[in-house]
């Protein structure tokens, strides 16, 4: 398979995982620092967030740093629970929910019409519970409903509603699809992605899982040869979703880099050069 190419624009696919996909933002500092331009990214869950917030907010790497280590599960679980409870029990969890209120509204903020960091398509998936299908959501799409999209993929049942939106004249009810398509690189191979070599951040967490994601991607490269397709494996394995420690945090997004500076080092010694 080709290595990866610095010259070459990247297309990245975040998994699914909870927590772990802090370690997105770790594989994003590799690729970003090292010079790699990210033209695609599509992202499940946790890591339709990263997408959003890197390429449809705008953030930062270092804002992407804090918003990864402030995204805790207390704090996560502190503004479910403000949206559930009586009105007035809603300040004291919205004060335990940390940093969460102040980037959703940066979110709302964000008009989704144009993107940031020189990425060119942005692709969320979330599961509509009234048709019982996976929609991805694109930024080639009229009116893309950024912020919608992106609560509706994260919305994890139990935990958040479902995200009931109209759009296309369509009602739909939004929610996490990453029990069902925890790695979706399907749809970089379907208009309006075009995809010259990708990167796939697996943050499973259970080595039946890794098995499954591995298998797809092999009937993916069988497929597409001429789209090499390179996977790094921050390590996750072990780790629920719910992670309380900072430190826990922490250790992703050092592992998420890592791993995928490895990877660059490897490419970098296979070149021609």
């Amino acid at each position: 398979m080709r290595p990866l190419r610095p010259e070459e624009p990247v297309s990245l696919v975040l998994a699914a995982g909870g927590a772990r996909g802090v370690a997105h933002v770790g594989v994003l500092e590799a690729l970003v620092t090292h010079g790699f331009r990210i033209q695609e990214i599509v992202g499940s869950s946790v890591g339709a967030l990263i997408a959003a917030y890197y390429a449809g907010v705008g953030l930062s790497l270092e804002e992407m740093r804090t918003l990864g280590l402030g995204l805790s599960s207390r704090h996560l679980l502190a503004w479910a629970a403000a949206r559930r409870a009586p009105r007035f029990a809603r300040p004291y969890f919205q004060r335990r929910a940390g940093i969460v209120p102040a980037y959703l509204e940066r979110l709302e903020q964000a008009s989704g019409r144009s993107l940031h960091h020189g990425v060119e398509r942005i692709g969320l998936l979330a599961f509509d519970g009234l048709s019982r299908r996976e929609v991805l959501f694109h930024n080639q799409m009229p009116d893309f409903p950024l912020a919608e999209a992106m609560r509706g993929a994260v919305a994890i049942p139990v935990v958040y509603p479902p995200r009931r939106i109209v759009y296309a004249g369509r009602r739909m009810s939004l929610s996490d699809a990453g029990r069902r398509n925890r790695l979706p690189i399907e749809y970089l191979f379907a208009a309006p992605f075009c995809p010259r070599q990708i990167v796939v951040s697996d943050i499973a967490n259970r080595l039946s899982h890794r098995r499954e994601n591995a298998a797809k991607l092999k009937v993916w490269q069988a497929r597409r040869p001429d789209v090499p397709i390179h996977v790094v494996l921050p390590d996750a394995l072990g780790r629920g979703m719910l992670l309380y420690q900072l430190s826990d945090l922490e250790a992703l997004v050092a592992s998420g880099r890592a791993v995928t500076e490895a990877l660059i080092a490897s490419a970098a010694q296979t070149s021609p050069d």
